[in-house]
């Protein structure tokens, strides 16, 4: 059946809602704060969350809703503005005796007893106007016909999940057990009226002189005597100075001529006191003269203990109501205790009332008191009358402090507080004793097992309300910190989106520094990128420093004394929290970081791709700091990018050392190299193809493939120029030249494609080979070819494979990070690009070399060691 209640409670929470993160955040604030008038006012919007965390926090609400919905000791019911039954709990399904399938979508009408139905439409009513409560006395039916008494206690309340429709949720307090109380004080009126009537009850004839004349046996048997021997007797004799002094008022008003009745406590000096109904007539004689009176009297003691017990109960049932709805409405633990010691004091009958809870120390401490000193306080703070883990903890009652076994110190303390009688109710909250509540009294005090049992029943509310509220406390709290979470998140999103739109590198440097104080919220921050030859660490940029006391820090080698030394020698992340207490720093370096102001540090590598070491990523706090595991966790998506940046840095670096190593080359090459445009149009040549064709260079400029190319060759050329033009692919080809005096001269031509960052065919590349006499190497350079072509296409396929890897890892990564690294990889893939593209370049230069180097050997000539060198 809880298994069926939970799923109903899921869906009806869920319907009509998309399952995204602010819908679960709404739903959890709409049930946890109040919907349904269980607790206190909507909370502030929640952020979004991931689907995963969102269903959790979902569950765990729904959790806490169930067990305090079906489980209350109270009957609830939620119906809508006609009536209709939405919700209903396990007490209500018991009292009503249907299953709850039959009656939610009910009409509550259908339960109510048939003479009841239109009190119950005038209830209805009531609540569409009323702002406040509703309550309405009526009778319920069940299902075999049986009638009962409730009282029913409507609020209105908002769904969240129906657009706002009103509800009302309604509490049913079985009044049967009311009903039947004041049933048998009826009863016990009427057997009273019956002996009065049947029997000689209390009866008495007084005279003027305040003497018994006449008294009944039941009046006799009262205060103990014979009725012989009351008669003549002074009434002042029986009843005493109070008693007479009670009914004095009454006599003197009966022997005026008034007939007279009351209802009081009257008090017998050795029958003690008695509950009286007596009616006083004036006793005339025949000339009219008033002689005297009669008395006619009821002893009405038990009838008014059942009436005092009977509104001590009630009382008691209303202070726990009220402690109820208290909590519900509670914002805080303040509110809780607050609600709580009002229902100690009220149904305790206590001016005075203090609760304790455990600390982390397992110390018992005050958290709200009523009455209590704080020098009282402070003398008894940690005092428990039982250890902490104690199972089963029972209330401990003290009914005289004077009497009690205490240490006298402690004693003092208390009399000095005016505390004669107090009592410990434990609170146990999952089983465990958790701290308590106590009541004091300012006289001795008997604690009746009525007492203990209220004081228990407050005790289990009480400490569940603390555990709801706790329970709240920490989600709200989860809130906060997915909140910050998410505004850090964004905070990432703008700063990768800020990297990629600017160009100039020290810039950047500065932004992923102010990003990392922001995010971990340090006073500095330093950036350093690892010099390959050296492996020191190089200062990039830093941020926040005292001017010129980081100069110390401008070079670190792996034997340093600094954070970043260690992290250096680690290959790992290292916090130092307190940098006085650090072992690792050296003095020189502890001196320059107190010149800095600085008192702790964390350091991070940065690793690239492949996971070499390439810089380090440091922050700096002036006072003793720890960052939190979410704050590094950003600071990881950081230095990602980070190291991204120093890697890419260092490739564009050795794009422009190569370029110019293979701009000298060609221009020392001994073989011609020529660039065209994709329409054959020749807009660079070297000097070795100038010497080749005869032609000065600003000659050969903007002449065409087919103005140098043999005619019967021009044909096959330029038709593998167009397709090269078209599908990127290379050629090679031996054709015959025109030289500029007629001529012919051999060459074999290599044609290669470049490309712009984008990717499209931009210029072709040609190196021609003169070949006139030397046919017979073709064998041996077209093995260099092959071997050539089979490294490129290597480490293209090296390539694609780290391509995929990459893919893979972004796939892997996607969530909060997704958007960030979605970006950070496009650039990844435009760089990586850019070097697969200069690296063919570079691999064609070489091999363009190499099969100059392998031409001069065949032809037996002189090899320079720097041309070697240069391949």
């Amino acid at each position: 059946m809880v298994a069926s209640a939970r799923a109903r409670i899921n869906r009806s929470a869920m319907k009509g809602t998309k399952a995204t993160p602010e819908a679960a955040n709404r739903l959890f604030s709409h049930r946890a704060n109040g919907a349904n008038g269980r607790n206190g006012a909507p909370s502030k919007s929640v952020p979004p969350l991931t689907f995963q965390q969102s269903r959790i926090a979902l569950e765990q609400a729904n959790q806490r809703y169930i067990d305090l919905f079906d489980f209350a000791p109270i009957g609830y019911v939620t119906f809508d503005r006609v009536g209709r039954i939405e919700e209903i709990n396990f007490e209500a399904i018991r009292l009503l005796d249907r299953s709850r399938r039959q009656l939610v979508g009910l009409t509550f009408a259908i339960c109510v007893a048939a003479e009841n139905v239109d009190r119950f439409l005038v209830h209805l009513s009531e609540c569409r106007s009323s702002k406040g409560p509703v309550l309405t006395e009526l009778r319920l039916r069940r299902m075999n016909g049986e009638t009962f008494p409730v009282l029913l206690s409507s609020t209105a309340t908002s769904a969240l999940m129906k657009d706002g429709a009103r509800l009302y949720q309604t509490a049913i307090i079985d009044l049967t057990q009311r009903k039947r109380s004041e049933q048998a004080l009826r009863e016990k009126e009427a057997e009273l009226e019956l002996i009065v009537t049947q029997t000689p009850f209390m009866l008495t004839r007084c005279s003027r002189d305040l003497r018994y004349r006449y008294v009944s046996r039941a009046y006799a048997k009262m205060v103990g005597q014979r009725p012989e021997q009351l008669a003549g007797k002074s009434i002042a004799e029986i009843l005493g100075p109070e008693g007479m002094a009670a009914i004095r008022p009454y006599i003197e008003r009966v022997l005026s001529g008034e007939t007279v009745s009351y209802e009081m406590l009257v008090p017998f000096k050795e029958a003690g006191a008695h509950y009286l109904s007596a009616a006083y007539v004036p006793d005339k004689n025949e000339r009219g003269e008033i002689v005297g009176w009669f008395a006619s009297m009821s002893d009405i003691s038990e009838r008014k203990r059942a009436e005092e017990k009977i509104a001590e109960a009630a009382r008691q049932q209303a202070s726990l109501y009220r402690l109820a709805q208290s909590w519900q409405n509670a914002k805080s633990l303040d509110d809780v205790y607050a609600a709580a010691l009002d229902a100690i004091t009220s149904a305790l009958h206590t001016d005075r009332a203090s609760i304790l809870l455990y600390d982390g120390e397992q110390v018992m401490r005050f958290v709200a008191w009523r009455g209590l000193s704080a020098k009282y306080r402070k003398a008894v703070e940690g005092h428990s009358p039982w250890k902490p883990g104690t199972k089963n903890p029972q209330p401990v009652c003290i009914s005289d402090v004077n009497h009690a076994e205490l240490p006298k110190s402690l004693k003092a303390v208390i009399r000095a507080e005016e505390i004669r009688g107090a009592a410990f109710i434990p609170l146990v909250i999952e089983g465990k004793l958790a701290g308590k509540f106590m009541m004091y009294h300012r006289v001795p005090h008997l604690f009746t097992d009525a007492e203990l049992d209220l004081a228990m029943t407050i005790a289990r509310q009480l400490a569940q309300a603390i555990e709801h509220e706790k329970d709240q406390e920490a989600l709200r709290e989860r809130e906060r910190e997915l909140a910050r979470e998410l505004q850090d998140q964004k905070q990432l999103q703008k700063i990768s989106s800020q990297l990629i739109t600017q160009q100039k590198i020290e810039t950047i440097y500065t932004q992923i520094l102010e990003a990392t104080a922001t995010l971990l919220r340090s006073d500095c921050c330093s950036m350093q990128m690892v010099l390959p030859k050296t492996g020191e660490l190089l200062l990039l940029a830093q941020k926040g420093f005292v001017p010129g006391s980081a100069n110390g820090w401008q070079r670190i080698t792996r034997k340093g004394g600094t954070s970043c030394a260690e992290a250096f020698r680690r290959g790992e992340r290292v916090i130092v929290p307190d940098l006085q207490r650090c072992r690792f720093v050296k003095e020189n370096d502890l001196i320059l970081y107190r010149k800095s102001g600085i008192r702790s540090v964390q350091s991070t590598p940065l690793f690239s791709r492949a996971g070499e070491l390439v810089g380090m990523i440091s922050n700096h706090w002036r006072n003793v700091h720890e960052p939190s595991k979410r704050e590094l966790r950003l600071l990881d998506v950081l230095a990602r990018q980070a190291a991204d940046l120093i890697e890419s840095k260092r490739a564009d670096d050795e794009v422009r050392e190569s370029e110019a190593r293979m701009r000298a080359t060609v221009e020392q090459a001994t073989a011609g190299v020529a660039r065209s445009d994709v329409d054959g149009r020749i807009i660079f040549a070297n000097q070795k193809l100038c010497e080749m064709l005869g032609y000065t260079e600003s000659e050969l400029i903007g002449k065409t493939i087919g103005d140098v190319t043999h005619p019967d060759d021009s044909k096959e050329n330029i038709g593998l120029f167009r397709q090269l033009v078209r599908d990127g692919k290379p050629f090679e080809m031996e054709k015959r030249y025109v030289r500029k005096d007629g001529s012919i001269l051999w060459g074999h031509v290599s044609v290669s494609p470049v490309r712009d960052a984008t990717g499209k065919i931009q210029s072709a590349v040609a190196v021609a080979v003169d070949v006139t006499a030397r046919k017979e190497a073709e064998a041996e350079l077209q093995r260099s070819n092959e071997l050539l072509e089979r490294r490129v296409r290597e480490r293209t396929r090296e390539l694609r494979t780290t391509n995929a890897q990459l893919e893979s890892e972004i796939q892997r990564r996607k969530g909060l990070e997704g958007e960030i690294l979605s970006v950070s990889d496009r650039e990844q893939q435009r760089l990586g690009q850019e070097l697969h593209d200069g690296l063919c370049q570079h691999l064609t230069a070489v091999a363009f070399m190499t099969r100059s180097i392998a031409l001069r050997l065949r032809d037996h000539r002189v090899i320079d060691a720097a041309d070697i060198e240069k391949v």
